[in-house]
């Protein structure tokens, strides 16, 4: 077993509550919500204080008989306290996008925290972005050490909610019938987002102007909230950042039960293949939660291969239902709840791929089992291999020096800006675009900071990879420390941040530089979109924002026979 370490957090809904709020000093700041009075923390921040309420429990902790099920509110603590000065466990999972790939976290772990800036809060009603994080389904956790609140704090003018929900086999398995009805992940959102609508008034928020943002299946999230028929009232605008849930990784599609009954046998139960779904869900739950982490190990047949190996399912029409169909169709009929949208990638999403491009005995064992990898790892027929390999790597069925840069291109056009552009196609031609706006960006700010190279444990730069603007959002103190205001580094942040703001505050973007509203008529080859980069020609120690509708029509039409994105 590979274990690396693992964080267990026991009895904390116990301990967490365990005084009263009369006994709060008068610098630490205190809530009273629906469910109970809560303590938090006053945080110095980077250039301005803010407070801090930490491990927030939205739902009864998942354990038990309630693992694998739909999440229960939680009940409250009224007349007790609420300890929220300090962050509670992330969902068990192995992070596999690190070197690491250390095991943490632990099963109670239904939790949310809530930044605000100080100074403003008696005077109005702040809006709300509420962060959905990313991590293939199986990683990462909405605590600050990952996704702190110091630089949208620097700026004042929202509150931010991040939240924590069900990862690998505990927030996706699905068995295809009612025994395990799965999406629970995604229902842990929907029950974070309607706790934000209740309780967000008394942090100073305005449940009428929420934003839900996320990124990678964080993003996919969001658009699937805007599907679904409960969701797409609890927020008002969306925010959805290198990802989509017309990708092609983003949905399971079929074969629920056989794909149900292999992750019980990774489990180790001998009788996964005879008995009833109904049993074996029953059997389950009474496995220590570690079985899981390893049992999803098990679905990987290589790095990245497939890219998520486990996502949410299309359910059967039963109560707390999240998705009965198709959001590929869905989609592209128009039969989303439609609202104001900033949507973007970064410039080289496909760097990705450098814990295997940039490691040679995994780049030969991937060109050894090419023919293999390929459909599963794209989700496409085989039968397009020729066709993909000879517009990305010049007709050769490997990768090497010469055609790695177009493996990546190829990874990030399929996986994340293919998509992005159907995704855009589809919503203006059904959306009302003078009431629903949809805004474009590219982020091509080139640095020393990016996560490529925490994946591979190597000094490379690769280009501007998926996650990188995440580093230009959010102080991300697992990885690095905050930029220092007067950097190259620093001056992106608080103009990105500034956009993103500007968003979420009003439902439009900064005017950077000026560009034509993103209509069926300006679709030519795409919408004008911002591009956050250096500025190159004169300083390069300085930062620009351009406009550009450039786009790789060719990429697309190859996409379009290859790919299965309806529309």
């Amino acid at each position: 077993m590979r274990f690396l370490g693992i964080i267990l957090i026991f009895c904390a809904s116990f301990i967490s509550k365990s005084f009263l709020c009369e006994d709060v000093g008068g610098n630490e700041p205190k809530v009273c919500t629906k469910v109970g009075c809560i303590r938090g923390k006053a945080e110095e921040g980077r250039l301005r204080p803010y407070e801090a309420f930490y491990g927030i429990p939205y739902a009864e902790p998942p354990l038990g008989e309630l693992r694998f099920e739909n999440p229960h509110p939680h009940p409250g603590w009224l007349g007790e306290c609420w300890d929220a000065t300090y962050p509670r466990a992330a969902c068990l999972q192995r992070n596999v996008f690190l070197v690491s790939q250390e095991v943490v976290g632990s099963e109670d772990c239904l939790y949310l925290n809530v930044y605000r800036p100080v100074g403003k809060i008696q005077k109005e009603k702040l809006p709300v972005m509420v962060w959905i994080h990313g991590g293939g389904w199986m990683s990462f956790s909405g605590n600050p050490g990952q996704f702190g609140p110091e630089y949208l704090m620097d700026n004042g003018e929202v509150i931010l909610v991040t939240v924590t929900y069900r990862l690998g086999m505990f927030g996706f398995l699905c068995s295809g019938d009612a025994a395990v009805k799965g999406n629970v992940g995604l229902k842990d959102q929907q029950m974070a987002l309607k706790w934000v609508v209740s309780n967000i008034e008394e942090f100073g928020g305005n449940p009428h102007a929420i934003t839900l943002a996320g990124q990678s299946v964080g993003a996919a999230s969001v658009q699937l909230h805007m599907l679904n028929p409960i969701s797409r009232d609890l927020f008002q605008r969306a925010i959805v950042m290198s990802g989509s849930a017309i990708a092609s990784w983003a949905i399971s599609y079929g074969n629920y039960e056989a794909k149900f009954r292999q992750g019980v046998k990774n489990t180790g139960l001998s009788n996964w293949n005879t008995s009833s779904t109904f049993e074996l869900a029953s059997q389950l739950k009474e496995l220590p939660s570690l079985t899981f982490v390893s049992a999803l190990d098990d679905f990987t047949i290589f790095r990245e291969v497939p890219v998520t190996s486990i996502r949410p399912c299309i359910e059967g029409n039963w109560e707390g239902a999240f998705l009965t169909e198709d959001p590929r169709k869905v989609w592209a009929e128009g039969r989303f709840h439609a609202k104001p949208i900033l949507t973007g990638v970064t410039s080289n999403e496909g760097a990705f791929t450098g814990t295997v491009t940039t490691n040679a005995t995994l780049l030969e064992a991937y060109n050894e089992n090419i023919y293999e990898f390929i459909p599963i790892q794209f989700d496409m027929d085989p039968r397009y291999m020729d066709d993909v390999f000879r517009f990305y790597l010049a007709g050769k069925d490997f990768i090497d020096q010469t055609n790695v840069k177009e493996y990546e291109k190829m990874f990030g056009d399929k996986m994340l800006v293919y998509p992005m552009f159907k995704f855009v196609q589809q919503y203006i031609g059904h959306a009302d675009l003078e009431k629903n706006p949809i805004f474009l960006y590219k982020f091509a700010f080139e640095s020393d900071y990016t996560f490529v190279k925490f994946q591979t444990g190597l000094n490379v730069y690769l280009g501007v990879s998926h996650i990188d603007d995440l580093f230009f959002l959010f102080t991300m103190k697992d990885f690095l420390e905050p930029f220092k205001p007067d950097t190259p580094e620093g001056r992106m942040t608080d103009i990105y941040v500034r956009t993103i703001v500007n968003f979420v505050a009003r439902g439009k973007v900064e005017t950077w530089r000026p560009f034509r509203a993103c209509t069926p008529a300006t679709f030519d080859p795409f919408c004008d979109r911002q591009i956050f980069k250096r500025y190159e020609k004169l300083e390069p120690n300085q930062v620009e924002v351009k406009t550009s509708n450039q786009f790789d029509l060719e990429m697309i039409k190859l996409w379009n026979k290859v790919d299965r994105i309806s529309g």
